[in-house]
């Protein structure tokens, strides 16, 4: 393998998925096509039609993005039409493909491949059956032979024993949303949250209560069997706080304007005064475009004639002094 990736990066090629052309669907992916030599990927095959439709082939180099939800391509549905022809050399792979196990009469059938997203070297394969009535999940070290519709491994009882199943992201999804739902805890922040498993990755998103919830959220879930890796983009209403209020002090329109920020579950309260209407519009507009706010509740009171801004948070990051005692980062509820 040229280079180590995460899972989560990695191409991953589900017969039976979509092929996204440029300009719509194509076909579904019917076949993948390997240099048995270099174990790299060459081609891919879509099948244009449900029943009796034709085959296309495109070069593994236009492939865009390869996961559980489809192939996208950068080729026209025309291109791919025009591309009939099977290529010329290379070992063919399908849904029915043997996996054998080396020193074993044990057969299993190939699920889906996995590659190395910028060179098309093989990375993993996931076979059904090769251990009895379960999915798994195989390195590329273990595959030690590619022939056309067969693929042969090489792994002891020991390693195979010990290699845990691979389970579909629909059983993944409900495990780990049960884990959650049942830390009373977490209930709160869950409708700011979104959970998805994709080929074996969890990944969490949005907006929760503190830094300290996201880490308790990925924790509770970190043991569940069959997750090959977790990407957490969970943040913070305490992260969010600080880095929208330096946010607002680093901008020219409002570094001298003391601005609280109150975020709950992404939703930002900005509270204080300012002397103008354009002020108070850039702080609003400041917060709405910053990531991760969700939306913007804005309680900044205009006050042209005062010499004293009341203030709930001071800013961060200008050298305006500030005109009320005491300097606070930021403001959480």
């Amino acid at each position: 393998m040229s280079k180590a990736l995460r899972i989560s990066e990695m191409a991953k090629f589900h017969f039976g998925t979509i092929i996204f052309c440029s300009d719509g669907e194509g076909g579904i992916l019917a076949s993948v096509t390997f240099d048995a030599a270099t174990r790299r990927m060459m081609h891919i095959g879509a099948k244009q039609g449900r029943f009796f439709g034709k085959m296309g082939y495109l070069p593994f180099e236009s492939v865009i993005k390869a996961t559980g939800d489809g192939v996208t391509v950068g080729a026209k549905r025309a291109e791919l039409a025009a591309a009939y022809g099977a290529p010329s050399r290379g070992v063919a792979f399908d849904s029915k493909s043997v996996v054998a196990r080396a020193g074993s009469s044990t057969k299993g059938t190939l699920k889906l491949v996995a590659t190395q997203p910028e060179n098309g070297e093989l990375a993993y394969i996931v076979a059904h059956n090769v251990r009895v009535g379960q999915d798994i999940l195989l390195r590329a070290e273990y595959v030690t032979g590619m022939e056309n519709d067969r693929l042969i491994v090489t792994i002891s009882d020991d390693a195979l024993n010990a290699l845990p199943p691979y389970r579909s992201d629909a059983v993944l999804q409900q495990e780990v949303e049960s884990i959650l739902f049942d830390l009373t805890s977490m209930h709160v922040d869950l409708k700011g949250i979104t959970i998805r498993v994709l080929d074996g990755v969890l990944y969490l998103d949005g907006n929760i209560s503190s830094s300290l919830r996201a880490d308790i959220a990925r924790d509770q879930v970190y043991g569940v069997q069959g997750l090959l890796e977790i990407k957490s983009n969970l943040v913070g209403d305490d992260q969010l706080a600080a880095d929208l209020a330096r946010a607002l002090g680093q901008d020219p329109r409002t570094c001298d304007l003391p601005i609280g920020v109150y975020p709950k579950l992404g939703v930002v309260r900005l509270s204080g005064a300012v002397h103008t209407a354009g002020q108070k519009a850039a702080a609003e507009e400041i917060a709405r475009k910053f990531p991760y706010v969700r939306s913007v509740i804005n309680d900044l009171v205009v006050d042209p004639n005062s010499d004293m801004l009341h203030v709930m948070s001071a800013p961060e990051g200008c050298e305006a002094q500030d005109k009320v005692p005491g300097r606070y980062i930021r403001h959480t509820q």
